[in-house]
């Protein structure tokens, strides 16, 4: 297993045309944000990343939304993702796509997001499957002309359980993860994302942040017990 963090300086992805399909995966993943939002409520949406701001929010209840990069055009947090220069607690929807692919430290990332996140504050995040026909493309590439780290969607629950998170909703898409017209790559599409789920090349994950307290709640009724120290028990026979 690959080591999350890297020296390598990764260039994240500025438009969604730019990714393989990339007009079909835009169109996937904003009816999957949709499908969602009307179940978040509060008071702030942090979207990550450029392809994360490109992504239509304007039908959630939540109005003040913050699109947050190291730059780009409409940007309106200039900030390095991982020192986010917010207040802890004080964002209700974080949604993060395709940037853990192109992260020099993941787990730096997700622990800003954690820190970031209210209680009962929702994460989604998207991302590509390293078993995959894109993780196959990907792999046959010089290693120097690599621009994304993939990891497996397991490994990215692993690391959100032990962040605390609860994930409400795992969903795969984008099998064929290329340029296809016609009722009979739809059809290849339909099969792959129902028979074969994990070999899509796109997971999307909803996970919502979950807080145990550290002082377990105690009843304050007790059932009372006898005492018996100190006392002797006669027993007469008749």
């Amino acid at each position: 297993m690959k080591i999350a963090k890297t020296s390598r300086i990764l260039t994240p992805i500025e438009d969604w045309h730019q990714l393989p399909n990339g007009k079909s995966l835009l169109k996937q993943t904003q009816q999957r944000i949709d499908s969602y939002l009307p179940r978040c409520f509060g008071y702030h949406i942090l979207k990550l990343g450029r392809l994360s701001s490109l992504l239509n929010t304007s039908e959630s209840s939540i109005s003040h939304q913050i699109n947050c990069a190291s730059g780009g055009e409409g940007i309106g947090l200039l900030a390095d993702l991982h020192q986010l220069p917010l207040q802890t607690s004080s964002v209700d929807l974080c949604i993060l796509a395709h940037e853990l692919d192109f992260s020099s430290d993941p787990h730096q990332l997700l622990r800003e997001i954690d820190r970031v996140l209210t209680l009962d504050g929702t994460l989604i995040i998207s991302g590509y499957n390293p078993i995959s026909l894109f993780g196959l493309r990907s792999l046959l590439k010089p290693k120097h002309s690599q621009t994304a780290r993939l990891f497996l969607p397991n490994r990215v629950l692993d690391w959100l359980h032990l962040l605390g998170f609860e994930v409400k909703q795992k969903q795969h898409f984008d099998f064929l993860s290329g340029e296809f017209n016609g009722s009979f790559s739809s059809c290849i599409e339909s099969i792959g994302q129902r028979y074969t789920p994990y070999l899509c090349s796109v997971y999307f994950i909803v996970a919502k942040k979950q807080c145990t307290p550290m002082t377990p709640v105690k009843s304050a009724f007790q059932f009372k017990k006898p005492r018996l120290a100190g006392r002797t028990v006669v027993t007469r026979s008749r």
